[in-house]
């Protein structure tokens, strides 16, 4: 379980004005850290060097696209297991069908709402915080059902 000041949310959007407000409004609801990145491949980077939790990625942005962003997180092992929520300004079916093979928990339309990006937000979180709880748990009965002899 990861203590609430060491949870970290990553932004990757090319758009100043969209991160500032996701900013804001996640930092306003949440006691977590929120970093921005503003293209795929500092995203990345960032992803690289720092313990992220949750990523918050644009679909469309110029050089790496959200789609060949979120193609390189799933390639890199440590990274592979971290929740992603796809924003766009269009939510069109492919792009929708797209997001969920590459593996995104939820697709949030923009403009968002606060209330819609909490909410959606606060959902991935638990989902995770229930999965790695449920790791913990399965890894702990596996320990107790390991006999030496």
């Amino acid at each position: 379980m990861i203590p609430e000041n060491e949870f970290t949310i990553l932004i990757i959007d090319d758009d100043e004005i969209n991160c500032e407000m996701a900013k804001t409004i996640l930092e306003r609801n949440f006691p977590y850290r929120v970093l921005v990145a503003m293209s795929g491949r500092n995203g990345l980077e960032l992803l690289l060097q720092t313990e992220v939790h949750l990523v918050l990625l644009d679909v469309t942005m110029p050089g790496w696209d959200g789609f060949r962003t979120l193609s390189a997180i799933r390639a890199e092992e440590k990274l592979k297991d971290i929740p992603v929520i796809m924003l766009t300004a269009s939510a069109d079916r492919l792009s929708v069908v797209k997001a969920s093979e590459g593996g995104v928990v939820d697709y949030i339309k923009k403009p968002f709402l606060p209330e819609e990006l909490v909410s959606r937000v606060a959902k991935a979180i638990w989902s995770n915080w229930q999965q790695d709880g449920f790791d913990m748990l399965t890894k702990d009965i596996e320990d107790l059902l390991r006999i030496d002899i």
